[in-house]
């Protein structure tokens, strides 16, 4: 390959070949994955009710409910409510504040959120 002045005289490489297709493959973004609400995670049996998430310092401590939800003491609501309110925060992605526990180690909630989505991907296969 050489370097070859185009017309407006600033060079470019000669020979180049666009490569082809299906080799360059978009990378899909969080939000185009399926959404899936911490609900449908207790409701798989993933998380049990009364099972206990902490924030990764261990500072904060969340009980799963039944219905989907968490509470610190009297505030109840969803991962996302619950964990910003815990850190005085006007908003908090609770998928990844709140970890489980499994393995003898702690793990956040979002792994789970993507063995959900794996069995969906599959399943449509």
């Amino acid at each position: 390959m050489a370097c070859v002045p185009n017309a407006r005289g600033t060079a470019t490489i000669a020979g180049v070949e666009p490569l082809p297709p299906g080799t360059i493959a978009a990378v899909a973004d969080k939000r185009s994955e399926p959404r899936i609400p911490f609900a449908a995670i207790v409701e798989a049996g993933l998380v049990l009710a009364g099972e206990i998430l902490v924030d990764e310092r261990k500072r904060h401590a969340a009980m799963v409910r039944a219905d989907g939800t968490a509470s610190v003491g009297a505030i109840t609501g969803s991962i996302r409510k619950v964990g910003a309110l815990v850190q005085g925060l006007p908003a908090c992605n609770g998928w990844t504040f709140w970890r489980f526990f499994r393995e003898e180690r702690y793990q956040p909630i979002d792994a789970l959120r993507s063995l959900v989505r794996a069995s969906l991907r599959s399943a449509a296969e």
